[in-house]
């Protein structure tokens, strides 16, 4: 999953994006609103982390304009004023949730695992599931009929995204931008290399569970009849 982080406290921002590659989260750092809202405007990513207090723009004219562009992105807003005004604001603008500095590590990390819970399919903390196909997202482990395989990288981000989206096909142009990035010089065949890659170990799975191109449309997850 991609993670945008737009807070001008670089060191904030740092700590933040390195608590999240270690939960195998990707993300992306900006440091004014701007350019945050440039970046949003994408739709590649699956969460955003906006701070109120940035530079060129502030968080809620950058989440007013998201929301006028019909951005569906969930927002959890960082502030660093306590005063319920500013939280209601928030609120009433369509953030999913908020957090107050000074905050620890581990509080950020629950509520953006029940924001993205709350918005997507997956039906434990870090476990998708389709058929007999299991990803679980903590430990890069696939599995299926009791055999195992650990994927990394493009493979686990891929995998994600179609799990997430099991019952829906996902162009080739929206897989190459929420994996390799909106402004990436990443070919076509990238997706089919690596699509290539996961059919084989759903293979050695003995998985019901097939990778479909759609000709001209993209990928899908599909299971094969018995």
């Amino acid at each position: 999953m991609k993670i945008l982080i737009i807070e001008d406290e670089y060191s904030l921002a740092d700590a933040i994006a390195e608590t999240l590659k270690k939960e195998n989260y990707t993300t992306k750092i900006v440091t004014n609103g701007e350019e945050g809202e440039d970046e949003a405007l994408t739709g590649i990513y699956d969460l955003i982390l906006l701070d109120v207090m940035l530079p060129k723009k502030d968080g809620f004219e950058v989440l007013r304009n998201l929301k006028n562009e019909k951005i569906n992105t969930p927002i959890i807003m960082i502030t660093a004023k306590s005063e319920m005004s500013d939280k209601l604001k928030g609120l009433e603008n369509g953030i999913d949730d908020y957090i107050t500095k000074p905050f620890h590590m581990r509080e950020l990390m629950a509520r953006i695992k029940i924001v993205l819970r709350r918005n997507s399919n997956i039906e434990d903390n870090n476990i998708l599931e389709y058929s007999d196909l299991k990803l679980d997202l903590s430990t890069g482990k696939m599995s299926s009929n009791g055999n195992e395989i650990s994927i990394n990288g493009k493979e686990l981000e891929l995998l994600e995204i179609l799990l997430l989206n099991k019952n829906q096909i996902i162009s080739k142009e929206a897989l190459i931008n929420k994996i390799w990035g909106y402004d990436s010089n990443a070919e076509y065949n990238y997706v089919e290399v690596y699509a290539s890659f996961l059919r084989k170990k759903l293979k050695l799975l003995k998985s019901k569970v097939k990778i479909k191109a759609v000709r001209g449309l993209g990928y899908k997850l599909e299971e094969e009849d018995d």
